[in-house]
């Protein structure tokens, strides 16, 4: 929510949103952040953000890094993130299945929910393979050029479907045209197939296919995906019985979606 919007809600605390939004701030990429690096990321007055890090660094959120003058975030925030992944959850319930599809087509197979702009990973699990991308449990991909972004854009409803399309439309700026006719194909894709294909888009040796993970009313939605080397993940074994693997769990998740 921006603070535009945020400023129309009288029960929204500023102070914690802008807090949280330093946090983001802190990727796999970006482990380290000056106060300056920060300030420039969130928008804000450095005075502000270094207030914002002392009352972080106090809670335990954020510690010194390697440098002193940088911060990086602290065990403190495990401990939040771990109450998502307990056992029990659709993540948990996700995982055996998960690792029998990966393992017997040779594939990496990934669970993600929708964080903003982006879909991050809740549930990965991989097969011994020469080539693995980068991802894991807390990565990130953006909504506008992944299979697990498309196949959760599917599971929306039309209402709230138009919704996110207009803030990521805006979002992406005039990047937006070379980025909804992709969006336009997978989306008509799984109104015919059940599933959305994302072949060497997002990276140009890895094709991957999306379903989404719908809880029964509509009222969540996450997303699974499937991709490997274009040699193995190919488009017939995609359509075929790994669509198919992927349809019949999160048929089998979507209960769970709802509950858990």
């Amino acid at each position: 929510m921006s603070e535009d919007a945020a400023g129309k809600d009288r029960q929204f605390v500023t102070a914690l949103a802008r807090g949280v939004e330093v946090l983001r701030c802190f990727t796999p990429a970006r482990s380290e952040l000056g106060t300056t690096e920060i300030a420039e990321l969130v928008g804000l007055p450095q005075s502000t953000v270094w207030r914002l890090c002392h009352t972080l660094q106090r809670l335990g959120l954020l510690v010194p890094g390697r440098d002193p003058q940088r911060l990086r975030p602290g065990y403190g925030l495990l401990s939040l993130g771990v109450a998502t992944l307990v056992k029990g959850n659709v993540a948990a319930e996700a995982e055996p299945a998960m690792r029998q599809i990966a393992q017997r087509f040779g594939v990496a197979v990934s669970l993600a929910a929708r964080d903003r702009d982006s879909m991050v990973i809740v549930a990965r699990a991989e097969a011994p393979t020469i080539l693995r991308l980068a991802l894991s449990v807390g990565s990130a991909l953006p909504i506008v050029t992944s299979a697990l972004g498309w196949a959760w854009l599917a599971g929306l409803g039309e209402a709230e479907r138009r919704q996110v399309l207009t803030r990521l439309r805006r979002a992406a700026g005039p990047g937006w045209a070379a980025l909804a006719p992709d969006i336009e194909a997978a989306l008509a894709q799984h109104a015919r197939e059940g599933f959305v294909f994302n072949l060497r888009r997002f990276h140009p040796d890895v094709n991957a296919i999306g379903v989404p993970v719908v809880a029964p009313g509509g009222g969540r939605v996450m997303a699974l995906n499937c991709g490997g080397a274009v040699s193995v993940a190919t488009p017939e074994k995609l359509a075929g019985p790994i669509a198919a693997a992927l349809k019949g769990l999160a048929a089998r998740l979507a209960p769970v979606l709802e509950s858990g």
